[in-house]
C-alpha cells in the first residue's frame, strides 16, 4: 500500500469519524476540497477496507460508520498495514524504540504509532528515514518494540 493511500485513508476515515458523512459523492467533494481527487471505484475500494458501513441514525439520516472495536477499527487496520509496509527494522536501546523506515516514511509510521495507542510510549519523533520512541524505562522500551514488531506479521 502506498503512502499517498494510507494518508487518503487516514483523511476519509477521519471525515467519517465526524458522523456527517451520507454519500460517497458528498465524501469525494471533502477529498477534492483538500486537493484529492479520485474515482468512485477507488473511493469504495477504500471504504471497504476501512469497513466502512451505511448506518440510520435516530433521526433517519444515513451516515457512515466505521468499526469501534480497536482491534478491527479502521485506523488500527491503517496503521497495521503501514508498519507493514514501510518497517525496515525494529530496535529498543535503552528506554527508547528505533523504528528503522523505508525512505520518506517516518511521518506515516510516527502518526500509525500513534494510532495504534501503545501504552507507556511517552513521545515519538520522526525523521525521514527513523522513528524514535520515548518510554519510560527500558523493560518497557524492549516490551513496545516487541508489540510493534509482532504487528509486522
Amino acid at each position: 500500500m502506498a503512502k499517498a493511500t494510507i494518508q487518503r485513508q487516514k483523511l476519509i476515515a477521519d471525515f467519517i469519524d465526524t458522523g456527517k458523512v451520507s454519500s460517497q459523492n458528498q465524501l469525494k467533494g471533502m477529498l477534492k476540497k483538500n486537493k484529492i481527487v479520485i474515482t468512485q471505484a477507488t473511493l469504495s475500494r477504500d471504504l471497504s477496507e476501512l469497513g466502512a458501513v451505511k448506518n440510520r441514525l435516530s433521526n433517519g439520516r444515513l451516515v457512515y460508520l466505521l468499526p469501534k472495536n480497536l482491534n478491527n477499527s479502521a485506523q488500527s487496520k491503517i496503521a497495521i498495514k503501514a508498519l507493514q509496509d514501510f518497517v525496515i527494522k525494529v530496535e529498543a536501546a535503552s528506554n527508547q524504540v528505533v523504528v528503522k523506515t523505508t525512505a520518506a516514511a517516518a511521518q506515516v509510521i510516527a502518526e500509525s504509532i500513534d494510532n495504534l495507542y501503545i501504552d507507556d510510549v511517552v513521545a515519538s519523533l520522526a525523521g525521514d528515514n527513523a522513528v524514535l520512541i520515548i518510554t519510560p524505562n527500558e523493560k518497557t522500551a524492549i516490551e513496545v518494540a516487541k508489540k510493534i514488531d509482532n504487528k509486522l506479521d
